[in-house]
């Protein structure tokens, strides 16, 4: 028996259950999960050297073990949900904070580190200070959203942090392996070759991940297109996809240097691809599932890799107290550099004018929250030490600058890497929730306050109806009845007043208001009933995807307080291009079966949205209902388009379109015949075994026609 190995089992499963506890005790003091982790993590280091407790430390955080197990996930789950449209609206003030963060921090950290230091009498040497600049440069998404989910801060401030530090990253990592490349080569000859190769590396790093990412997103795209109805091999090859688009860039960069590609810009973006497209290849079912797959895995990882870290102080052997000044001084020049970084870039934008204008308070919070996490510690435990591949050519790089220190380049910067984080974690975390509170920026819209106030009036009118219901059937007592009448017609009385004083006096703008919001509700809707029809095959991916991405601009249009029916050449100037791509050959193709298979589902989802909307616009809201008939109208023409459509193709091609319908409506029964069996196995008329041989038989027949759809 391996006692090793029993030691650190039994270490993972001690801090995993530590992790576990933490996270719901921060719950109930109502503190963050993170910040809570890392005093954890700092009170195990005493208690880890008890000699009873001494096992904990056998688990420990190495470099492969962070870098190639923990690391794929968190980029792969901080992407995941990332809507790349989104970038598109607002390129020019990410790719700006960005490209400045690049600049102003090579000025500041790097220059200002170096020159402060040295004034110190610090003889830091230049290169050491420029390989902590491209560390710190990086910054972590992970942590900060965290945050802005639990207090909802405004959906545009979170999506230009996130994509400002993916660029961050992108870049970072990219200079980081360039930097210490020359580390490990160095030589005070340098030939104007070098400069070449130096560059070559670099742009490489950025942009070579372009024609590996092609393959990888074919790859999995067809294996995930291959497989259906499997929802534990579907959800294992996404968990693939992360990882195996991470080792292979890393081994390629590693087994061909002349071509080396950056594995994060491949996760990420493998990522993002996945989630934006190839979904509509995982089984319908599986989708559902695969957010708290990765949310899972992303809180384990999250878990371990804060405990351990602090684990790893107990085993650095330069003590910090010796370095207290350097970490004061890069602590102060990063806050300078984030603030100047991003204070002009943002008055840029704000005086052209050429988006949409960026607050001061999210100015300053963009200037304060950039925490560093997994990433910058995952590039400092790459350096070389002590029983590394490379560790003989950093000493001999250590010897060459005449580096005269106790400790090493390694400790140094992992010091100075690990200071950073706990100041961002213990004083930057702590407040990102207090300022966003604060300054206002998590209070609801007209908009959002609106929808509040109808879901609560929709909800009160239901429970009274329930309520008489009960009264009817006698199945509650008259006194009961009239407490709970009284009880729920304040709150319905509320709510009214509350939806009175956001429609106002203005009888314009409560009508734009009204037509948004109800506007909004039925495309909520159609895409409820179109994901349904998707659910059961009776639509096949391309079609849902044509449907969805109209949904979705007609809501994004809504949402920027646009027009949401637009021609078709100005549509056109809403499609991405893969969308223009996808678009070109349906138009060249003019399938029959998919115009069929369109329109019949067009006319399906607009006979329940104007059901529904029929049902609600029989609520009293207080105001005045004609918008909801102005909205009927527009979707029983819609209705009666698709409709008339749908019966034009039937007549035309009516031997190749009957096959068709009735598989089509085959397959709507089977929604019926799962429902029943579904009250069944609940009454438990039939066992657990019967069910699941029931629900076998049911999806089989659901998928098992998918390619006789797309002929």
């Amino acid at each position: 028996m391996d006692i090793d190995f029993l030691n650190s089992t039994l270490s993972f499963l001690l801090l995993l259950l530590i992790s576990s506890f933490t996270f719901l005790f921060s719950r109930k003091i109502k503190v963050n999960y993170t910040i809570l982790l890392v005093i954890v993590g700092l009170l195990l280091v005493p208690i880890s050297w008890i000699p009873f407790f001494s096992f904990i430390n056998d688990f420990k955080l190495t470099p492969d073990l962070l870098f190639f197990v923990f690391l794929p996930v968190l980029l792969f789950e901080a992407a995941y949900n990332i809507n790349y449209k989104e970038l598109l609206k607002n390129y020019k003030s990410i790719f700006s904070l960005a490209i400045f963060w690049l600049i102003i921090s090579t000025l500041v950290i790097w220059w200002w580190l170096y020159l402060i230091l040295n004034l110190l009498w610090i003889a830091i040497p230049f290169l050491v200070c420029l390989l902590f600049w491209t560390i710190i440069s990086a910054t972590d998404p992970v942590a900060v959203l965290a945050i802005f989910k639990s207090v909802w801060a405004p959906k545009r401030l979170s999506l230009i942090f996130e994509w400002e530090s993916l660029f961050n990253d992108w870049t970072a990592v990219a200079l980081f392996m360039v930097i210490l490349w020359i580390m490990l080569e160095y030589s005070w000859t340098i030939w104007a070759s070098t400069y070449l190769v130096w560059t070559w590396q670099f742009l490489s790093m950025l942009f070579g991940w372009i024609s590996f990412w092609l393959f990888m997103w074919w790859l999995f795209s067809k294996v995930l297109w291959k497989i259906t109805n499997s929802e534990d091999v579907e959800i294992v090859i996404t968990m693939l996809s992360a990882h195996v688009t991470f080792l292979l860039a890393e081994l390629i960069t590693h087994n061909f240097s002349y071509f080396p590609i950056s594995w994060v810009i491949a996760t990420v973006v493998a990522s993002i691809i996945i989630w934006n497209y190839g979904r509509y290849k995982i089984t319908p079912r599986v989708e559902a599932h695969m957010q708290k797959f990765w949310e899972f895995f992303a809180f384990i990882a999250n878990s371990i890799v804060f405990i351990l870290i602090w684990l790893t102080l107990s085993h650095i052997e330069t003590p910090f107290r010796e370095l207290i000044i350097p970490i004061i001084v890069a602590i102060l020049v990063v806050i300078v550099a984030r603030i100047i970084s991003v204070y002009i870039p943002i008055t840029i934008i704000n005086k052209t004018k050429c988006e949409e204008h960026i607050p001061k308070q999210w100015q300053f919070l963009l200037s304060w929250w950039s925490l560093r996490w997994a990433l910058a510690l995952t590039m400092a435990l790459l350096i070389p030490g002590p029983w590394d591949e490379k560790y003989n050519q950093m000493l001999a790089f250590q010897n060459s600058i005449w580096w005269n220190f106790e400790y090493s380049i390694k400790d140094f910067i992992l010091v100075l890497v690990i200071s950073s984080i706990i100041f961002t974690l213990f004083i930057k975390a702590t407040t990102i929730e207090y300022f966003i509170k604060k300054l206002w920026l998590n209070k609801l819209s007209t908009l959002e306050v609106f929808e509040y106030n109808e879901a609560k009036i929709l909800v009160n009118v239901k429970i009274l109806a329930k309520l008489k219901s009960l009264y009817e059937k006698s199945h509650i007592l008259k006194e009961e009845y009239v407490e709970l009448k009284w009880f729920y017609e304040e709150k319905l009385q509320e709510a009214s007043s509350q939806l009175k004083k956001v429609l106002g006096t203005d009888k314009i703008k409560a009508k734009e208001l009204l037509k948004k919001a109800i506007s909004l509700h039925a495309l909520w809707i159609e895409k409820q009933y179109l994901q349904n029809l998707f659910n059961y095959n009776e639509i096949d991916e391309k079609n849902f995807i044509v449907i969805l991405a109209k949904i979705k601009r007609q809501k994004d249009r809504l949402e920027f307080w646009q027009r949401q029916f637009k021609k078709v050449a100005e549509e056109d100037k809403w499609l991405d291009i893969f969308e223009k791509i996808s678009k070109n050959i349906r138009l060249k193709n003019k399938d029959i079966i998919d115009r069929y298979v369109r329109n019949r589902a067009k006319e399906i989802i607009t006979r329940k949205v104007i059901k529904e909307l029929k049902q609600i616009s029989h609520i009293d809201f207080w105001f005045n209902n004609e918008v909801f008939g102005e909205i009927i109208e527009i979707y029983e023409n819609f209705y009666k388009v698709a409709k008339d459509k749908k019966e034009i193709i039937m007549k035309k091609y009516r031997l190749a379109i009957l096959p068709l319908e009735a598989r089509l409506i085959n397959k709507s029964f089977m929604k019926l015949e799962e429902e029943i069996i579904n009250d069944l196995h609940k009454k438990e008329i039939i066992t657990t075994k019967i069910y699941i041989q029931f629900f076998e038989e049911i999806e089989e027949e659901i998928y098992n026609d998918v390619k006789q759809l797309t002929i």
